[in-house]
């Protein structure tokens, strides 16, 4: 090897393998391989040699009265240890240390104190590894100093313990003797009584002053010597405790710290947002919030983990965190890199990503303002915490622009059914407050500072699956405190792949994957077609595949559900979450474990299990939470491009993003994020055309490649005016709608679903809502069996019931009912039949069974068409009167759990 240490200046930046500085008297080195003697490529297989400039520093101190000259040091160390001349001097110290070998003495030395330190990274120039230190562990250089620093100080204290001993007990001796001349008789134990307390020349009665001034000075030094050493102590105890925090700093943050990274996040929010209030540019929460470049999920969510725990504890468990242990087991097994498995598929088009950030940003600048005049009202410093009722306050302030509205859809699972049971109590929240929805949201705010910043609503049922959410969508069943969402999240999982859902299948004569292939597909296109052009874009909708149970005991078949997601949101371009997918392996490997799916074991014996525990809606929060921000993270790492737009709000560059020149599609080119522009030498050809607006073609067993295009391109035109982008809105003067959205449409002259609004989930509030349409009713009433709320038959065979409509102000054309139907000798035969009539017109009629085989409830939808054979028309236009009845005909009971009568 060729090299030699070059003299190029004063201490600064150089290119090349390594720098000296100036510090101890030697110019600036720089390392030249071209220059130098030339070694041969000897190896020492023994011993590992690393060394840089920290540590050539450290042997010219040693050598600066010497007369080599700085270049000829660095040269001869390259040159010794290539050599391995320096392993033969290991632990060999000269006795007596000329000018001549001090150079390779203290090479010696600083080699085994790198040695002892366990130096190792790439960061060592001239590094050499032998086969004894091939496993030395891996540590920064900043961590190698303070070892260093440590070590030599823990040498230095040693010595300067052993001098303070020798010293004392020469001292002593020295004392002893003088007691002795002056005082034979009294001189046993003196030397003892020196050291243990205060004597002077008077109460030994000795007449020497000279004594009693040795004693004193004795005293005093002895004392300054204990202070100096117990400073030494607590030094060196204060750096054994920083360099364990070092290694250690995730386990040992304290609560005071807990909040550091939340914190650092509203400065940054706050710095840049004065920033931006003051200047022209154009932004949005990327700019303002993240840094640049913009991490990822994984990378936040690792770096926090204190956060994460803390964020998750329950509000009724704030006092006490009983349940810190199991939440840390749980954040233990969730790992970031399962967490970052549970993502499946991102949106194809992130305009919704785009329109959500812009209402986050919008609401978090309004309540940072509103807490920062809070502080300074009640002289607050900008870290303390304000109170709860004072932050109830700023989040209920009129003033404050609107949440993101967030809707989760699902069964059982999603309502909370068992997810009170944990290993470490009974008790535990009930299951509106410990579902996963209810976590989620308690974490969002939790991480956020108490600012609620999500408007999270749950319509969530038991015993319903994806085809009652197309019931509950297409209609508009939506409880009138629920907005209409920007986000909406499919959590049907668990229930589409029930044993009853397989049943329905087989009645359809349907396998469960052509049943969920069905219901996933039209869920996906209903929610996907805009209810209302420019007032109602489709919500960003995201698949979550909750189901990890055991409804199925082939495991082939238990994928089924996962498969359909996957194929549908490919095709269709949207999100798609999978909890299973994160903790499968964990499941599988030991299915008697219920923390993280349901209890699939009792008392020794396989049994079926449904509902997850706690554990489960714990994790699943978790990675919802997760995969929220990561759609937030991926967005804002897209390049932003230039509009035309007269908002203030920056767009990002994606595939939904709308590209066009001046009118003529160019292939959507523009020259930016480094490209460059085109020279346009020439019009190439057989590019694709610009991409049909609105969701492809249905995918069936007929559709082909050679029509699809041509399809998607026939539906576009013809749906044209649902499809409007985002500035075709602004130009055609429609208000934003980051700042609030129009109610919805109502397609039902009447409706209503149990347990779906606020006050229907008790018998008074269903009473309340049947009482102004019921004109006569005899044995129906509003009951609650076994916790499932109904319109039941009290009265048993025979009893009726009637609904009427007065000049209805809209068309009908369909009328829907929610049934339970259930088993055992109370169901048997029950038969409900239905009516309805406009005048004296019979529109329908249908008996309806109330009963199955199946041993278990479920609800079902029954629809009837409305047809007026006397004018042969379907249903009945605004302004006719329709009435409805209802008659028990068969068993003892019946419940119907919900209605809609609607256009359509």
């Amino acid at each position: 090897m060729r090299g030699k240490w070059e003299v190029v200046g004063s201490l600064g930046k150089a290119d090349g393998d390594g720098i000296l500085g100036d510090m101890f008297g030697c110019p600036l080195l720089v390392w030249n391989p071209n220059r130098c003697r030339e070694t041969p490529p000897l190896q020492c297989p023994h011993v590992e040699v690393k060394y840089d400039a920290e540590w050539i520093s450290l042997l010219m101190m040693k050598m600066k009265n010497t007369t080599h000259t700085c270049q000829e040091i660095a040269c001869r160390l390259e040159y010794d240890v290539m050599t391995c001349n320096v392993t033969t001097l290991i632990n060999e110290q000269p006795s007596n240390a000329t000018s001549s070998n001090a150079d390779k003495y203290w090479l010696s030395t600083i080699h085994n104190i790198v040695m002892m330190s366990g130096r190792s990274g790439d960061d060592a120039p001239g590094r050499r590894i032998g086969s004894s230190t091939a496993a030395t562990m891996s540590t920064t250089p900043s961590e190698r100093r303070r070892s260093l620093s440590l070590r030599s100080l823990l040498i230095c204290v040693n010595v300067f313990l052993a001098a303070i001993f020798i010293t004392t007990l020469f001292s002593g001796i020295r004392l002893t003797n003088n007691y002795e001349g002056a005082h034979k008789d009294n001189n046993a134990g003196v030397f003892r009584n020196i050291l243990d307390e205060s004597i002077s020349a008077g109460t030994r009665g000795g007449s020497s002053s000279s004594g009693g001034h040795i004693i004193t000075t004795l005293e005093n030094d002895l004392k300054q010597e204990k202070e100096k050493t117990k400073k030494l102590e607590e030094t060196i105890a204060t750096l054994m405790q920083q360099q364990g925090a070092a290694q250690n700093s995730a386990a040992e943050t304290d609560s005071s710290s807990s909040n550091l990274f939340q914190q650092q996040l509203l400065e940054s929010y706050k710095k840049q947002i004065n920033q931006n209030h003051n200047s022209k540019n154009k932004q949005d929460l990327c700019s303002i919030l993240l840094p640049k470049p913009t991490p990822t999920t994984l990378f936040l969510w690792s770096h926090h983990m204190p956060n994460i725990l803390n964020a998750t504890k329950h509000w009724s468990d704030r006092e006490s965190f009983q349940f810190h242990d199991f939440t840390a087991l749980l954040l233990h097994f969730l790992t970031p890199d399962r967490l970052q498995r549970s993502v499946k598929t991102l949106p194809l088009d992130w305009t919704p990503v785009e329109r959500s950030l812009n209402v986050i940003q919008r609401r978090l600048h309004f309540l940072q303002s509103e807490m920062e005049r809070y502080r300074q009202m009640n002289h607050l410093q900008p870290k303390d915490a304000i109170p709860l009722e004072a932050m109830k306050k700023i989040n209920e302030d009129p003033k404050a622009p609107r949440k993101l509205n967030l809707l989760i859809m699902g069964g059982s699972v999603t309502m909370g059914v068992v997810c009170h049971i944990n290993p470490v109590n009974a008790k535990g929240p009930n299951r509106r407050d410990g579902a996963w929805p209810a976590r989620l949201n308690h974490f969002l705010i939790n991480l956020f500072h108490g600012m609620e910043l999500i408007n999270l609503q749950t319509m969530a049922l038991g015993g319903t699956n994806t085809e009652t959410a197309i019931t509950m969508w297409d209609y508009s069943l939506l409880a009138g405190d629920i907005p209409y969402p920007d986000i909406l999240i499919n959590a049907y999982a668990t229930n589409d792949m029930h044993w009853n859902s397989m049943q329905d299948a087989i009645a359809r004569n349907q396998t469960l994957e052509q049943s969920l292939y069905k219901l996933s597909q039209e869920f996906i296109r209903m929610v996907m077609t805009p209810k209302k052009s420019c007032r109602h874009a489709p919500p960003m909708l995201l698949y979550l595949d909750d189901y990890l149970g055991n409804e199925q005991n082939e495991v082939l078949t238990t994928l089924a559900s996962s498969q359909t997601i996957n194929l549908m949101s490919s095709y269709y371009g949207i999100g798609s979450i999978s909890y299973a997918d994160a903790v499968r392996d964990i499941v599988y490997g030991d299915t008697k474990e219920w923390w993280l799916s349901s209890q699939w074991y009792e008392g020794g014996k396989y049994i079926r299990g449904v509902h997850p525990h706690m554990g489960t809606h714990i994790a699943m929060a978790w990675v919802v939470a997760f995969n929220l921000f990561n759609l937030v993270t991926t967005y804002c790492s897209l390049p932003e491009i230039e509009t035309q737009s007269a908002t203030d709000t920056i767009r990002r560059l994606h595939a939904g993003t709308e590209r066009n020149n001046k009118g003529e599609w160019d292939y959507g080119y523009q020259s930016v994020n480094g490209l460059p522009p085109l020279q346009a030498a020439k019009k190439l050809g057989g590019g694709p055309r610009e991409k049909p607006r609105g969701i492809p073609p249905p995918l069936t067993h007929d559709l082909s490649l050679e029509h699809i295009s041509d399809e998607w391109r026939e539906d576009s035109v013809e749906n044209a005016p649902l499809w409007k982008t985002i500035p075709e809105c602004l130009a055609e003067g429609h208000f934003d709608d980051a700042i609030d959205h129009d109610s919805l449409p109502k397609p039902c002259l009447f409706s209503w679903v149990v347990n779906m609004e606020r006050f229907l989930d008790k018998p008074k509030g269903l009473n309340n809502k049947l009482k102004p349409y019921l004109t006569s009713n005899s044995g129906w009433s509003a009951e609650a069996d076994n916790n499932k709320l109904g319109w039941v038959p009290s009265s048993g065979l025979g009893s009726k019931f009637t609904l009427e409509f007065k000049k209805v102000a809209q068309p009908v054309h369909m009328m829907t009912w929610m049934i339970m139907r259930s088993y055992g000798e109370k169901w048997d035969g029950s038969k409900l039949k239905v009516e309805a009539w406009s005048g004296e017109n019979l529109l329908a009629r249908d008996e309806i069974v109330g009963f199955h085989d199946k041993k278990t409830s479920e609800t079902y939808n029954i629809k009837m068409k409305l047809f007026d054979q006397e004018s042969d028309s379907i249903g009945i236009p605004p302004g006719s009167d329709l009435k409805v009845t209802f008659e028990l005909v068969g068993g003892t009971t019946f419940k119907i759990s919900g209605m809609a009568i609607c256009d359509h």
